[in-house]
């Protein structure tokens, strides 16, 4: 198990764990603002703490959005509460089925059509599982342009729930995972976080280098990032 420590960096706490990962990773968790940092385990102290302080302006940013954010109970999935998809707000309509559980839109509705007596979990479930298919639908053109322009490619797209981050790249073996939150942005998100990912093939690190390939093939990206990072719906909480 790796080490861990908590670091003061000004006024802010910061959760440190040393674990047998490539990158630094610093993440903001609701409902409080939590501060945490993921190190590799033989990074110097020093270094890691240097990385915090330049991300310090981020972390007050993440901070205060998440402080704005009104408190929420756990979406119960069922008739009338608000749902997103490729950036568009709907209202869940529950629906009878006896066949196979499913999603589909009509109008301003997100129908998710379910066995009667299913209980959240299995509302949760179905609209999951329909946001993997939406996904997995949309990224293989989205891939395939960036991967033509960039020419670079990858040896497969999956996609997984992540509660810190976006996107993640394993270069090694060319894979590349997606958040299965993504399909609540607009399609211009995960354009993005495709490309992104994409180029840590060539470039591991957050570096000028790979911030000029973003530039150059995406001349927008930073507004992106920061409705992904800053915009709600935002990342998931931890239920």
């Amino acid at each position: 198990m790796g080490r861990k420590t908590t670091e003061k960096v000004g006024d802010v706490s910061v959760q440190v764990e040393y674990k047998a990962v490539k990158h630094l990773h610093l993440s903001v968790h609701p409902p409080e603002g939590t501060v945490k940092a993921v190190v590799p385990i033989n990074t110097d102290s020093e270094k890691a703490r240097l990385f915090i302080v330049s991300r310090l302006a981020w972390i007050k940013r993440r901070q205060r959005a998440i402080a704005d954010q009104p408190r929420k109970l756990p979406p119960q999935f069922t008739d009338g509460e608000s749902a997103f998809l490729w950036g568009k707000q709907y209202r869940i309509r529950l629906q009878s089925t006896a066949g196979r559980h499913h999603v589909k839109t009509k109008g301003g509705w997100l129908e998710i059509w379910v066995r009667p007596g299913t209980d959240r979990r299995g509302r949760q479930r179905t609209l999951r599982r329909y946001y993997r298919e939406e996904l997995m639908r949309e990224t293989p053109h989205l891939a395939q342009k960036w991967e033509k322009r960039t020419g670079l490619r990858a040896s497969e797209y999956k996609v997984k729930l992540m509660y810190t981050k976006w996107g993640s790249c394993n270069p090694d073996a060319g894979r590349i995972w997606l958040n299965l939150e993504l399909a609540k942005h607009n399609r211009a998100c995960l354009s993005y976080l495709i490309l992104h990912e994409l180029l840590h093939l060539q470039i591991r690190q957050h570096t000028s280098d790979f911030k000029a390939l973003l530039t150059k093939y995406l001349p927008t990206w930073r507004s992106i990032r920061d409705e992904l990072n800053n915009d709600f719906p935002g990342l998931p909480i931890r239920e």
